[in-house]
């Protein structure tokens, strides 16, 4: 057996290796069983705001409408991602959005985090790289062999800052900065090996607030290591390794119906494996 056959992935991501280590019940549910996942707004406004910046970097143009940007990306992401199931809404009930943060929430406030990305072009001065064949790096997918397991990396921007120095940046429409900065290493590493250029730091820009975090340096991230932490992503997969861990974001997970750790209503169809008892997916 394969990862691929396993996962029905050819690759291994940033997305699936993080998904893993913050619970490897929820990876096994969602990207081996195929669990089907309430949709969320969270990730229907997240992917709107990306496509969104992604018209007005492609575009540069001064007739850019932020609003209109963002809710036809709204209007295609909400369509591909209602599967008949109950939409999850994330953040705190407030006195204006009693639902917390959905599609009323999205809908106003998305626009807005597109005006502070076009602000934030404009003020900068940053400069987007401009890849060997000429397209700007936006949202540039770099696929690389890393130890002999294939790596799939998707970056949303690498910059020139004023001072000449190469960053990649992240967009994050989330309330908090990721506590991690493995995503912006494995970017650091899939752009050298790809392109034959070294980002110095990395960044998360920061869509509530329109801020740019400060810029860590990425020289720890190694092509060895990265081969390592997949390696042994890949051996855990093809042994059935998931481990369970529950907590607060149980709650909010897309897969908690199918889960036995929450006494979910259908989990007594994903029985938990135990030790010698691996399963023939």
């Amino acid at each position: 057996m394969t990862l691929e056959i396993k996962t029905g992935k050819s690759y291994v991501s940033h997305s699936g290796i993080s998904t893993w280590l913050n619970c490897g019940w929820q990876f096994y549910l969602s990207r081996i069983q195929k669990v089907p996942e309430n949709p969320s707004y969270w990730l229907v406004g997240g992917s709107s705001v990306h496509e969104a910046t992604e018209v007005f970097d492609v575009t540069g143009t001064e007739n850019f409408n932020s609003t209109i940007a963002f809710n036809e990306a709204w209007k295609r992401n909400y369509e591909r991602s209602d599967n008949g199931m109950e939409f999850r809404a994330g953040g705190r009930s407030t006195k204006a959005y009693p639902n917390g943060e959905d599609a009323t929430w999205w809908l106003t406030e998305g626009p807005k985090m597109v005006d502070r990305w076009v602000q934030f072009r404009n003020d900068s001065g940053y400069q987007l790289f401009k890849l060997p064949d000429g397209r700007p790096a936006i949202e540039v997918e770099m696929n690389q062999d890393v130890n002999g397991v294939p790596v799939k990396a998707v970056l949303d921007r690498l910059f020139v800052t004023p001072n000449g120095e190469l960053i990649v940046v992240d967009i994050k429409t989330g309330s908090r900065e990721p506590a991690s900065k493995t995503q912006m290493g494995i970017y650091a590493i899939m752009v050298e090996k790809t392109f034959g250029v070294r980002p110095v730091g990395g960044a998360y820009w920061m869509s509530r607030t329109g801020e740019l975090t400060d810029t860590v340096n990425l020289d720890n991230f190694t092509e060895a290591r990265l081969g390592s932490w997949v390696k042994n992503f890949e051996k855990a997969v093809m042994n059935d390794i998931y481990i369970p861990a529950p907590g607060f974001m149980c709650g909010t997970c897309g897969v908690n119906a199918a889960c036995y750790v929450v006494n979910g209503k259908d989990s007594h169809k994903y029985p938990e494996i135990t030790e010698g008892e691996a399963s023939d997916e």
